[in-house]
């Protein structure tokens, strides 16, 4: 599934049907056939949720279908869906240089709702109660 367009439109994002892989593709020369550049398979780079019981086999993390990217090369990515049943949804930010390094997202507020990227090094976010828009960059 198509997640986004980075702000130059050189990348697509995308995410399996499954939810086991986000990956980021390549448009070279203009081709229609975009090349994957990167595959992150949650299981290999996101770990088990902090409040997940320990004697559960079933808890996985797995990508949320939405994610977006922050400027050419970093990526904001959740596996809110697959965290509910542990606790606090989780976000991540994906460094598309490199072998595409994850690290989590961590700020002062909670990330509440969907984060949605601006392009510009900036995403924003909504309330659960639609009442509050929250901003936010990596700066």
């Amino acid at each position: 599934m198509l997640s986004a367009v980075s702000p130059g439109g050189a990348r697509l994002l995308t995410v399996t049907h499954d939810q086991e892989a986000l990956v980021a593709h390549r448009l070279v020369d203009g081709s229609a056939d975009p090349e994957p550049e990167a595959e992150l398979r949650a299981e290999e780079v996101i770990p088990r949720h902090p409040e997940a019981d320990p004697d559960d086999p079933e808890v996985e993390a797995f990508w949320d279908y939405e994610a977006g990217f922050l400027d050419e090369h970093t990526v904001i990515a959740g596996t809110v869906e697959s965290d509910e049943e542990s606790g606090a949804g989780r976000y991540w930010i994906v460094d598309l240089t490199g072998r595409g390094t994850v690290e989590p997202l961590v700020r002062p507020h909670p990330v509440t709702g969907t984060a949605r990227a601006l392009g510009d090094g900036t995403w924003y976010t909504v309330s659960p109660t639609d009442h509050v828009v929250r901003i936010r960059g990596l700066r």
